[in-house]
């Protein structure tokens, strides 16, 4: 079995898996059946957006349900989660008081599905080290069709800007990226602790997913995934001669790599250097450059109605009438008027301001970013806190990496409260806050 060639005698991913499937067998009926059913989630994410969401929405409702009939809530009190709650109240009252009342509350209320999944993972499904390693082999299974499917785009279509598929859509490096980032995080920390013939295997996985990322053209997602990496080499035993010898190998196979790009793809290559320098909001905010344009509508909508926004979502729908009254077609507010003078550049009308804290901002006011970053910041510690509560397990060495990376402010990102970006996100999310199962007293002093 190929497992034997990603497992050390640090992370014996072979024998976990065996023992996780004899324990799911033993399980309950219905137990078991979800456990699979949890288990087959990073397939389904490679069929589309809608069975990706109808799995993890399912899970989200089972374990409610669960809940409900158990009443088991001492997970609730977790200091994430009641933010996640309260973020998601406050949005709800901001689409009620907001211009697009039914449209904006939907888009809030549905929010709390990707929260109760991280829960449900945490608390029943991913509850076992052995169980949770059957999901760790799924991921990984994932990471490795994703890759070839790219690669058959790359053999069929030649060479592209972007690569979609097997979705039709802009978004399979968010795949690569986010669904399998433990995973690729976890096999870095492999090859950098055993740097011998043994981990040719996971060398040649960490390479190809990150070549496969690039290919893509996804430059944020790419950058996320370079990023964490590197810092997952220093989120474990640390071995500085390996560190070495992973660094030339890595920088030699990814030179070739690049090398090949750019004979037969310049624009690629252009796109992740001027093309990149020249988008970047925090350097370039002239009326030319789109991305600083969304991020400048989402802080204009954000003065115009800065204590609670106008609701989840509510940009697409209220950027080009921002600060403007209806009825009188005058300013709302004279010093919000339509071009605030002040702010370089010119919005761009998107459906979301492309970052995370400046959506909050523009759709729930500054209550919604409050909550929203204290979320991300709680997400953040538990899962570093758990490395205190086993550092010998490397997967839990490296969990905390991964909502740093997703939740960064300084990045673009996806609509906070749409549909891909938030699957692609929760989903391994989920599977770190899984590995802190001491959650009641991982905040005690």
């Amino acid at each position: 079995m190929l497992l034997k060639f990603i497992s050390t005698n640090d992370l014996n991913i072979r024998k976990s898996f065996d023992i996780g499937f004899k324990k799911i067998q033993k399980l309950p009926k219905f137990e078991r059946y979800m456990t699979y059913f949890w288990i087959l989630g990073p397939m389904l994410y490679l069929l589309e957006r809608d069975p990706a969401d109808l799995w993890l929405t399912s899970i989200s409702f089972i374990f409610l349900v669960r809940c409900i009939i158990k009443k088991e809530w001492s997970w609730s009190g977790q200091l994430w989660f009641i933010f996640a709650i309260l973020l998601w109240l406050t949005s709800m009252v901001s689409a009620f008081f907001g211009p697009y009342t039914e449209f904006t509350f939907f888009q809030g209320f549905a929010w709390i599905r990707f929260p109760l999944y991280v829960a449900a993972a945490q608390i029943w499904l991913g509850k076992d080290y052995d169980v949770r390693m059957v999901m760790f082999v799924s991921i990984f299974i994932g990471m490795i069709i994703m890759c070839f499917i790219l690669i058959c785009e790359l053999l069929v279509e030649g060479p592209k800007k972007r690569l979609m598929w097997p979705y039709g859509d802009l978004v399979p490096g968010s795949y690569l990226t986010k669904i399998s980032l433990p995973v690729y995080c976890t096999l870095i920390v492999t090859v950098i602790y055993n740097f011998n013939k043994n981990i040719i295997f996971s060398f040649i996985s960490v390479f190809l997913s990150l070549s496969m990322v690039f290919a893509t053209g996804e430059r944020g997602n790419f950058l996320i995934r370079f990023l964490s990496g590197f810092l997952a080499i220093f989120s474990w035993k640390l071995k500085f001669k390996n560190i070495f010898k992973f660094f030339l190998l890595l920088l030699i196979f990814f030179l070739i790599t690049i090398f090949s790009f750019s004979k037969t793809n310049k624009d690629l290559l252009n796109r992740y250097t001027m093309d990149f320098y020249k988008s970047l909001p925090v350097i370039n905010m002239s009326e030319t450059n789109y991305y600083w344009g969304a991020w400048r509508s989402g802080i204009h909508q954000g003065l115009s109605h800065p204590l609670i926004g106008l609701g989840p979502s509510s940009l697409r729908k209220h950027c080009k009438n921002i600060g403007i009254d209806k009825k009188t077609g005058l300013p709302i507010y004279k010093l919000f008027s339509p071009d605030i003078k002040w702010l370089p550049g010119k919005n761009y009308c998107g459906n979301h301001p492309h970052n995370f804290y400046i959506q909050l901002f523009a759709e729930t006011g500054i209550v919604g970013l409050i909550l929203g970053t204290l979320m991300f910041y709680f997400l953040f510690l538990t899962c570093y806190r758990g490395r205190a509560i086993n550092p010998n397990c490397i997967i839990t060495s490296v969990a905390y990496i991964i909502p740093f990376a997703f939740f960064f402010p300084i990045q673009q990102t996806g609509s906070f409260f749409g549909q891909w970006g938030n699957l692609f996100i929760w989903f391994p999310i989920g599977f770190c806050i899984a590995q802190i199962q001491d959650y009641k007293s991982i905040f005690k002093k």
